[in-house]
């Protein structure tokens, strides 16, 4: 349940970020491509309504936003997006939040960059957009309200505060709070349905979940002249807390009933800093450091009329990260890096299992991971003319995991991690880019821990004897822009993999449990389309349809059954429409928006997992009031999306088994509405 509580929690912040709408009277103008930069200053954007600089960036052609991985370090873990040339000194909040915070009036241009730049940290993408501020950019202030509806009678009010204030001597303060409650859209009502071997049915109920929870966020930034070069300070603090509850009743004889209680609390702090510094014209300093802490709590509890159970686990954990990066431009066409990277991280946690009062021994229940790791990289970009651009890079990783508690273990992993990328421009109208690279996967620490789900009465243990995956990929990219600002980017991808991360049974003296662990080798090929379709040509003034779909296919070797599969919880499509029209004549912007539906299975040793998400459909509009004030409805949902859950449990291991109960759980989420007031100054 924990991924609906994100996603709903990440919704209301940032629909509560967007900005005012500001009607700009600009004419138009098409950007200009140089040296692998398309700029797109005022004059593109011209007629439409701009919130934010989140805003702008959704509107360049050919450019799919990606907040990046939440993993350990700082490499290859950023979103796609600079801000003045620089990374934020933040990890736990999200690149869009910040980018919504800046004003579109504060932007003096967006630079979107192919294949790499000189002098440019293109961070491991092929692709960023550098969002350039005016300098000196004035103070602002925003303060919005905003809540859901539901059918229940549950709201979900948030309040934003925000806002950014130059001082004397080039310094700047900015601030954001925001104070939020949510409602879990993966918790709904439906049948729970329990069926024989033979299809009979066995267990015939009704569930009734409910989600939610409340939460509050607060950070703060500083920036300054120092040294030479420029400082910046960044700190954030984040709360938050989630409960969950089923209930199932149960028709089928015996009647019965199944009650389940989960209860979650977090809290999030993290404190980080950036200094650039330039030494003549073309040498540039980069230092960033961030130290982050996080704690948490996690108490389930389910009782089905002739039991009962417990499972809490109590945690903590901490990153601390310096990296430094020395860049040199020895020509307008090339460039070098090099750097180095250090990181500590911790996780320590402790787990509680009961079965009907009686305590029960997981693997990995007492754990503390300790990690120490250590990167070198370096890189070159060349671009000898217009037409071609090459990068090549290299990165080395060394790290030590160790690990005490019920299991005292200490491994080493070293990782050479090349990487070659070369662009090709034949015209002004088409780019082609090939990437070889080596990627390593990162461990997740919360897999080395045993949880319990007592709705679906999975109890999954952790493996000590996780290892990163390993995957050779090659990516051709082709990109054709057409009309006035429309594009087409078609990506082929293919990897090769080693120690795939899938499902394995782990053995202890009395059980058998589920695990996350490696299975060898595999591969993976993904065709991904990326659309942004002006409709000016069709007779719709000031309307855009973007799309971006992806699919993917996957092979290994199941290592219960020996038989070739997909990947445990890949989905074999991805896709989403998005609709947005512009109407500065009435200040008001509408549009709609499609998520095509989920699709996944996970393959475990006595069991397969199943789940399927409808489509979720929403239409908004967005209108200015006044200069200063703006209003947002939105309908979400619109055709009440259902969450399908199917369970085929085996009375063993599936290559020796047959299957004991398919349970299918088919809830529905209901249609909702949200609307938002936002106010600004400056």
């Amino acid at each position: 349940m924990r991924t609906g509580l994100l996603m709903a929690a990440a919704s209301s912040a940032l629909l509560l970020a967007a900005g005012p709408v500001l009607a700009q009277e600009l004419a138009p103008a098409s950007p200009a491509a140089s040296e692998g930069i398309t700029v797109y200053d005022s004059p593109f954007f011209a007629g439409i309504q701009l919130n934010s600089a989140m805003d702008m960036i959704e509107r360049v052609p050919g450019f799919s936003f990606d907040e990046g991985d939440d993993v350990r370090g700082l490499g290859g873990t950023a979103a796609n997006v600079l801000i003045d040339g620089r990374r934020p000194a933040s990890k736990s909040e999200p690149m869009e939040d910040t980018l919504r915070r800046i004003p579109a009036a504060q932007v003096l241009r967006l630079e979107l960059i192919r294949g790499g730049a000189p002098g440019i940290d293109m961070q491991g993408r092929p692709v960023v957009v550098n969002v350039v501020r005016v300098p000196g950019a004035g103070a602002n202030t925003t303060f919005a309200v905003a809540s859901g509806w539901y059918q229940d009678g549950r709201t979900t009010p948030a309040v934003r505060f925000e806002g950014a204030r130059p001082l004397s001597g080039g310094r700047r303060f900015e601030w954001s709070s925001l104070i939020y409650t949510f409602v879990d859209d993966g918790a709904g009502e439906g049948p729970r349905q329990r069926f024989d071997a033979a299809g009979t049915l066995v267990r015939d109920a009704y569930s009734d979940e409910t989600a939610g929870g409340r939460g509050g966020t607060f950070s703060a930034g500083w920036q300054q002249n120092l040294g030479g070069g420029r400082l910046a300070l960044n700190g954030r603090l984040q709360a938050e807390t989630y409960q969950w509850a089923l209930e199932d009743a149960v028709f089928a004889v015996p009647p019965g009933g199944l009650w389940v209680n989960d209860d979650y609390s977090e809290i999030d702090g993290e404190f980080g800093l950036n200094w650039q510094r330039p030494f003549g014209d073309r040498w540039r300093f980069e230092a960033i450091g961030i130290q982050r802490l996080r704690g948490s709590d996690f108490a389930t509890d389910f009782d089905n009329g002739t039991g009962t159970g417990e499972f809490t686990e109590d945690s903590s954990s901490g990153e601390s990260i310096g990296r430094v990066t020395l860049r040199h431009t020895r020509s307008p066409t090339w460039s070098l890096e090099v750097g180095g990277e250090a990181a500590f991280n911790f996780l320590e946690s402790a787990t509680i299992y009961t079965d009907n009062g009686v305590p029960v021994v997981l693997p990995s229940s007492d754990v503390r991971v300790e990690e120490l790791r250590g990167e070198m990289f370096g890189s070159s970009t060349w671009r000898p003319n217009a037409r071609w651009g090459f990068e090549l890079g290299m990165r080395a990783e060394v790290s030590t995991i160790t690990q005490s508690g019920d299991t005292d273990l200490e491994r080493s992993f070293f990782y050479p991690k090349p990487r070659a990328l070369v662009t090709w421009t034949p015209d002004d109208r088409n780019q082609f880019r090939l990437r070889i690279e080596r990627e390593v996967g990162q461990l997740d620490f919360g897999e080395f821990v045993s949880s319990a789900a007592f709705n679906t009465g999975v109890v999954t243990a952790g493996n000590a004897e996780l290892e990163p995956d390993k995957t050779w990929v090659a990516e051709l990219a082709w990109e054709r822009s057409f009309w006035d600002g429309g594009s087409l980017v078609v990506s082929l991808a293919h990897a090769e993999i080693t120690d795939a991360s899938d499902r394995v049974p782990i053995y202890t003296a009395t059980d058998v449990f589920d695990a996350p662990g490696n299975i060898g080798a595999g591969t993976s090929d993904s065709l991904a389309v990326n659309l942004t379709l002006p409709l000016e040509r069709l007779g719709l003034a000031g309307a855009r349809l973007r799309a971006e779909l992806q699919w993917e296919i996957s092979e290994v070797v199941d290592p219960t059954t020996g038989e070739r599969r997909r990947i445990s919880g890949q989905e074999p499509f991805d896709g989403e429409l998005n609709f947005t029209q512009d109407l500065p004549r009435w200040n008001l912007q509408w549009g709609g928006s499609a998520f095509l539906g989920y699709f996944a299975r996970d393959y475990r040793f006595d069991a397969i997992d199943t789940t399927e998400l409808e489509p979720w459909y929403t239409l908004f509009a967005e209108w200015r009031y006044r200069p200063d004030v703006s209003l947002r409805l939105e309908f979400q949902n619109l055709s009440g999306r259902n969450y399908t859950q199917t369970r085929e449990v085996y009375t063993g291991p599936r290559d020796t088994s047959g299957i004991a109960f398919r349970e299918v759980r088919d809830l529905n989420v209901d249609p909702f509405i949200y609307f938002r007031i936002r106010r600004t100054w400056g």
